[in-house]
């Protein structure tokens, strides 16, 4: 799948919940799915064609807590504090979609239109690092505390592995049947961890220590699988886009009892460095799209994060996630 008009996002786990759904190739009214072409309005395919690189940044203070959202059409991203003023906006990108913050406040870019990994600087415009990831149109990424990069493309079924300085993968991760890894995340004790499509299901699988050894799908049941994160109580936050919920389960796949309605379409969450908040890309067909932050597990709305979205698809906060 190349990255042409959604740059891939209609993914197949699109495919899968429009099956199971009974859809006959159209989308659904208040459909909480990826978004699909016939979904965004032809005028913003027009602005698409325009890749302006007009970056600009207000250099935020150390204390200061921001939030990062990437627009899939608009190839950039943008930067607020957490109060929802902009601090800037990062262009020049192609199909931009994933995104991750390390221990020293990076921001690490899934730039799946380019091929690569974009690593900035806080308060940055222009990349210090690139990460080729060659035809695998990178849709997410994620860091181990070890230093070890993970991402996964939305032209292969495979996650590609980086050791800590490396710019070129050295070994991937693969799940048998899978046929789409949407979003990932590792734990504080390297556990790495991907929403999938196996078989016209969406599900959940662990690569312990970030190997492939013992990969195990867990017992968790997604209609429509969206981002993954830990928490700091050693469990994971999975986002399910059909049923709109952001819910809590232990590592081994059971459900803690917590959790929210996001009430909209979430496609690949952040969260804070207290596990306490939340953070939504929502795409709103032929509406204007935004970036909305959730507490948990009490599901109270937050924050509104309103900016010229286009398709916004990858959500993270600095500080990012504990012990990551």
């Amino acid at each position: 799948m190349r990255y042409n008009n959604l740059a891939g996002l209609a993914s197949a786990s699109i495919v899968a919940a429009a099956i199971l759904a009974g859809c006959s190739g159209s989308s659904q009214g208040g459909s909480a799915l990826t978004p699909t072409a016939a979904e965004v309005p032809q005028q913003q395919s027009v602005f698409r064609q325009s890749r302006h690189t007009t970056s600009w940044m207000i250099r935020p203070d150390a204390r200061t807590r921001l939030a990062y959202i990437s627009d899939n059409l608009a190839n950039n991203v943008t930067v607020f504090d957490l109060n929802g003023t902009m601090q800037g906006q990062i262009d020049g990108l192609s199909y931009p979609g994933g995104l991750f913050v390390d221990s020293k406040h990076n921001l690490w870019v899934a730039n799946g239109g380019a091929n690569n990994i974009l690593e900035f600087a806080r308060g940055a415009t222009t990349p210090f690092n690139t990460l080729d990831d060659p035809s695998a149109g990178p849709l997410d990424v994620t860091m181990c505390p070890n230093g070890t990069l993970y991402v996964a493309g939305s032209n292969s079924t495979a996650i590609e592995v980086y050791p800590r300085g490396s710019v070129n993968p050295t070994r991937s991760l693969t799940y048998p049947g899978a046929g789409q890894n949407d979003a990932l995340t590792c734990d504080a004790t390297g556990n790495v961890f991907a929403t999938i499509v196996v078989s016209f299901h969406g599900g959940v699988v662990e690569f312990p220590r970030g190997k492939q050894h013992g990969a195990t799908q867990l017992p968790i049941s997604l209609g429509g699988p969206g981002g993954i994160k830990p928490d700091n109580a050693g469990n994971l936050l999975v986002d399910d886009q059909s049923a709109q919920t952001i819910t809590e389960y232990t590592e081994a796949g059971s459900p803690t009892g917590h959790s929210i309605s996001t009430a909209s379409d979430c496609i690949n969450f952040g969260v804070t460095n207290n596990s306490k908040v939340v953070g939504c890309p929502v795409y709103v067909a032929y509406k204007t799209s935004y970036g909305q932050s959730y507490a948990f597990p009490a599901g109270t709305s937050l924050q509104t994060y309103s900016g010229s979205f286009m398709l916004p698809y990858g959500f993270a906060f600095d500080p990012g996630q504990k012990g990551l």
